[in-house]
């Protein structure tokens, strides 16, 4: 078996991760080095299988549905990790990046935008306007199917090597059933997925699975009527998983879509408009939400709330309840070209500095902008020496125009800033001298 001492030690490094100040891993740190070569010594004999053990637990979440946790001992969690990290570069180089549920940098609203289901979603609903419809699909019972027969054979696409096969059999089952509550369960999922993963994105490279839930957009109803007993057949024959009969439904896209706790809204009659669509919360957790009592719990659906177009209700419960400027301190949202809006009227007449702009289309004609500006601040009409930064939008079609032609002669970054700038009000408002005036009738 393809795995050193260094391996081990790699693995308990990151078990520890989040369990640093229970009495199991101080315990084992102050005995680190001996400790490893004990597990790495066990493994090579194979008598590992006898530090195995799980803690029986049973947890309610908060929709009340209940879990039975098998809880892994520290050397068991040592044991899956390392096994984990062997496996892991082998899954990377075949996964067809579908799933985005338990791995590293990808998230529901993970930061890197290629790896957030949410942006990957908001992308379909938006902008891909060519899908109609969407399959969505979610299985039943799934870690309760994954046989040990299942896994086995699903390992058998990443390695050759049966000791490794048989360890992470042994490190990651439990009486032969995938258990819930270990860090390499979610792991084992991905790898029996994995064939279906490469078919599936095979007939829609926009298709989303999140652990057992799955969204595939298509063009037509029946290409999604098609692949709905695709998948279910895939499921059955090649995996053993049924899908949730109650859950599975083709739904057009011009209808709000709950997945994964949110719910996408498209604009249909502003698909060209930069009011393409929306995004908002399920009404039971906005509910909850509304109902917390102390800043710890209103926390966490602030974390929900803030990735959502949820800005009226978060004042809402702000003002009901919460301290809102204790949780700004430390968290906030980025918005483009965001600073104080000012009118266009006390703009007028000044001298600004254009740091950055934005111009939107409604069905390919220019109708919005976005201007964000610098501008001396005054003290009793005595200039201070800061630059206020202020934002201006609005369909002001003189602005926009004069902006399109500099656009023709000029990259963007080549005209920005653009400075000494004044706007006028002359038949709209428009930069001085940037439209040709008739100044004098011309008599024949």
């Amino acid at each position: 078996m393809n795995i050193d001492r260094n391996d081990v030690m790699d693995g308990a490094v990151k078990a520890f991760e989040g369990h640093g100040g229970k009495y199991d891993v101080r315990l084992f740190k102050m005995n680190l080095d001996k400790n490893i070569d004990a597990l790495y010594e066990a493994l090579q004999d194979g008598s590992y299988v006898m530090f195995l053990n799980y803690r029986k637990l049973t947890k309610v979440n908060n929709d009340g549905k209940i879990r039975h946790i098998d809880s892994p001992s520290l050397i068991t969690r040592i044991y899956q990790h390392t096994f984990m990290l062997k496996m892991l570069p082998l899954y990377n180089n075949l996964d067809p990046e579908i799933a985005y549920n338990c791995k590293e940098g990808y998230g529901i609203t993970a930061r890197n935008k290629d790896k957030s289901m949410m942006h990957h979603l908001k992308n379909i609903y938006f902008d891909k306007i060519e899908y109609n419809y969407c399959l969505i699909l979610d299985q039943r019972h799934c870690y309760e199917h994954v046989t040990t027969k299942l896994f086995r054979k699903s390992l058998k696409k990443l390695t050759t090597d049966r000791e490794m096969i048989d360890f992470g059999v042994n490190v990651c089952m439990v009486n032969g059933k995938l258990p819930i509550g270990t860090p390499t369960s979610p792991f084992v999922h991905h790898v029996i997925m994995l064939g279906f993963d490469k078919y599936i994105k095979d007939i829609c490279k926009d298709a989303i699975r999140f652990a057992d839930d799955n969204f595939i957009p298509f063009e037509t109803k029946e290409e999604a009527q098609q692949t709905k007993w695709r998948v279910k057949n895939y499921w059955w024959y090649e995996l053993g998983i049924r899908a949730k009969h109650n859950t599975t439904s083709i739904r057009p896209l011009s209808i709000p879509t709950d997945f994964c706790g949110y719910i996408y809204h498209r604009n249909i009659s502003q698909t060209d408009h930069h009011n393409k669509g929306y995004v908002t919360m399920r009404k039971r957790t906005a509910k909850a939400a509304m109902n917390v009592k102390n800043n710890k719990s209103w926390a966490s659906y602030f974390g929900l709330m803030k990735n959502a177009n949820c800005y009226s209700l978060m004042t809402l419960i702000e003002q009901r309840n919460m301290k809102l400027n204790k949780l700004t301190e430390k968290i906030r949202i980025n918005r483009s070209l965001d600073a104080k809006n000012i009118e266009m009227k006390y703009v007028e007449g000044n001298i600004i500095t254009v740091i950055d702009y934005e111009i939107r289309q409604n069905k390919g004609v220019d109708n919005w902008i976005k201007c964000l500006i610098g501008m001396e601040e005054l003290d009793d009409n005595k200039p201070t020496g800061r630059i206020l930064a202020r934002e201006f939008h609005g369909n002001y079609q003189g602005i926009i125009q004069f902006i399109r032609a500099v656009e023709k002669k000029y990259k963007k970054e080549e005209i920005l800033p653009i400075e000494d700038a004044e706007i006028i009000n002359q038949c709209g408002y428009i930069f001085r001298d940037s439209t040709n005036q008739i100044k004098y009738i011309e008599n024949d």
